[in-house]
């Protein structure tokens, strides 16, 4: 059965919600973050992210998917912060504008800074031994307990841990090397 203009049209957008979902799904936490720098009730925070991915939802089409999805997304946000101070201002404790804007500029800058990090460290990852990567992998991302990894791999679980803290220290030098290479820091 040949595809339909309708088919086709509702193909892409389908594509374009998975997308756009994906994205939201990928830096949902860091949007989060983003709105909590600026507020100080967890509960209002939460309130606003809600109310900040509706406004996403609904600008989906809006996204440039050439541009940074995070930056998108942080300016919608910045926004709503904006739009819930202001209907807040009755209240006793309130944050002025420009104190706002500075802690969205700064929590930005820390997003960004995270990020570099997070990418320093998958190089970094990548430079290890295949060996060392599983180590770590079954340590840290899995359900096992150490002293299961550890005998999931035949050591003892004492002489896990000295290996595991050797390569704690070796991701972070490199991911200091890394930063301080792109002048990230």
């Amino acid at each position: 059965m040949p595809d339909s203009p309708n088919n086709r049209e509702s193909t892409a957008s389908d594509n374009a919600s998975d997308l756009f979902v994906a994205q939201l799904m990928e830096h949902r936490h860091r949007i989060y973050s983003f709105i909590a720098k600026q507020l100080v009730n967890p509960a209002d925070a939460e309130d606003v992210f809600q109310k900040t991915s509706i406004v996403l939802w609904k600008k989906m089409q809006d996204f440039d998917a050439e541009g940074s999805f995070f930056h998108w997304a942080c300016g919608i946000a910045f926004n709503e912060v904006r739009n819930f101070l202001t209907v807040q201002r009755r209240s006793r404790l309130h944050f002025d504008v420009e104190l706002v804007e500075l802690l969205a500029e700064e929590a930005k800058c820390e997003g960004e800074l995270s990020e570099s990090r997070l990418s320093a460290l998958r190089h970094c990852m990548e430079n290890l031994a295949a060996r060392q990567q599983e180590i770590l992998r079954r340590s840290y991302m899995g359900t096992s307990t150490i002293t299961e990894v550890a005998e999931e791999l035949g050591r003892e679980r004492g002489a896990l841990y000295k290996q595991l803290a050797r390569l704690k220290e070796k991701l972070i030098d490199c991911i200091r090397v890394r930063l301080a290479q792109e002048g990230v820091g």
